[in-house]
């Protein structure tokens, strides 16, 4: 079965899981499953033993589908955030270009509209406002105003190809904008079935490795194999740490 189809399967046990009771991984996650496959596989030899101590032998396969699930969460909230940020960076190379474009547009209507008082209102209120959404607004807005009003500009030898210029960056900088900042809910709820995943495999993992403690307590090398390798090698470093700084 695939990742995909774990996440698919598990999906509504992922969700009935409460906001107050998720956790967070603290560890990098992609050690955390590698640390979770590996579990997967010392489990599979030692279950004999684990369940004659009253093990559930399901944890088993809980523990392979919960990696595959909260592999696929990860995997989604990652392309999300790629997509976010790429769309970052096309916005901050767009952006000095459009603003520019936008205020020499306002300056050939100031000029070419000098005359027409209403005109000149409708162009005060497309130049107030000062964000970034502003802005892509103001660009649609220009561009309408001039298709309506093209013969003042014709007048002054203004390009009113760039009439039309106008509408198609107002889109595409809208879109942009969106990817940045838009449908915020979704990196939420993306990001929150992440944790939730991640808070049923950590449920199965911690159980397990209770089990394998107890069992080879007895036996301090297999013991390790139900412990975070990760966390170990943090708490050498540290010692090393602590122990160098103290002959110093």
């Amino acid at each position: 079965m695939s990742d995909q189809q774990d996440l698919i399967d598990r999906l509504d046990e992922i969700k009935a899981v409460l906001i107050e009771d998720m956790k967070q991984c603290d560890i990098p996650f992609g050690i955390y499953l590698h640390e979770c496959e590996n579990l997967h596989t010392r489990v599979s030899v030692d279950l004999p033993q684990l369940t004659a101590v009253g093990m559930d032998p399901i944890l088993l396969p809980n523990l392979l589908a919960y990696t595959g699930a909260a592999r696929t969460a990860q995997s989604n909230w990652e392309e999300l955030n790629t997509v976010r940020d790429e769309a970052k960076e096309a916005w901050k190379a767009a952006w000095p270009a459009f603003i520019e474009f936008r205020d020499d547009l306002i300056d050939n209507m100031d000029f070419a509209y000098r005359n027409d008082e209403a005109l000149l209102k409708k162009l005060a209120v497309i130049k107030e406002g000062d964000s970034h959404a502003d802005a892509v607004q103001d660009m649609a807005n220009l561009s309408v105003l001039g298709k309506a009003n093209l013969e003042p500009l014709v007048a002054i030898n203004f390009d009113v190809t760039l009439v039309d210029k106008a509408a198609e960056e107002a889109d595409k900088m809208g879109g942009l904008l969106g990817a940045v900042n838009g449908h915020m809910y979704v990196d939420d709820e993306i990001k929150v079935i992440r944790d939730k995943s991640y808070t049923l495999l950590k449920g199965v993992v911690d159980e397990i490795r209770k089990y394998g403690r107890f069992v080879f307590r007895k036996n301090p090398d297999h013991a390790k194999s139900y412990s975070s390798k990760y966390n170990r090698d943090k708490s050498s470093a540290y010692r090393r740490k602590q122990a160098e700084e103290g002959q110093e």
